[in-house]
């Protein structure tokens, strides 16, 4: 299975903004990232409107729109898929970023923000790093906003290139 490591904190923390920098620093170092995003309060994947969107809306099961550099395919499901199905999804990457799933175990890279967090989540022994502006303790690797190069790197290093 493909190495992944969740990007987590509380609403507004950093999250994404933490996630989007490793994928470009990441994927500038020639390896290959995919992610996977927890959308608790669901999302709209299409355009109101768009021949696509009808087809789903409409009751297709699946539908994929397929463009000249990448595709994508918008599936029905029964019930919400957990983290361990969505990885077996993904077949051509080097690492899963994923942001969210909090409470799942593996690894996890944790991010809090002066004045947008809401304390910090539990350490586990599974915790590989954490991103603050804030003084924090916790007997890992601790990354200001600004040094995601240096997380790259030892993410790269300990899940990539092993």
């Amino acid at each position: 299975m493909t190495p992944y490591i969740m990007i987590t904190g509380y609403s507004n923390s950093g999250k994404t903004f933490v996630t989007s920098k490793l994928i470009e620093l990441l994927t500038g170092k020639g390896c290959r990232v995919a992610t996977i995003k927890h959308a608790h309060h669901g999302y709209e994947v299409d355009t109101p409107g768009k021949d696509s969107w009808n087809f789903f809306n409409n009751g297709a099961q699946e539908v994929v729109v397929s463009g000249p550099q990448s595709y994508s395919v918008h599936r029905r499901v029964e019930e919400e898929l957990g983290l361990e199905e969505l990885l077996q999804v993904i077949t051509d990457a080097d690492i899963i970023l994923v942001e969210g799933f909090k409470s799942h175990p593996g690894p996890k890279i944790q991010v809090y923000r002066e004045g947008h967090s809401s304390g910090q989540l539990p350490l586990t022994p599974e915790t590989l790093a954490i991103v603050s502006d804030l003084e924090t303790e916790g007997g890992v690797p601790i990354f200001g906003f600004e040094e995601l190069g240096e997380l790259a790197e030892l993410i790269q290093a300990r899940y990539i290139e092993p």
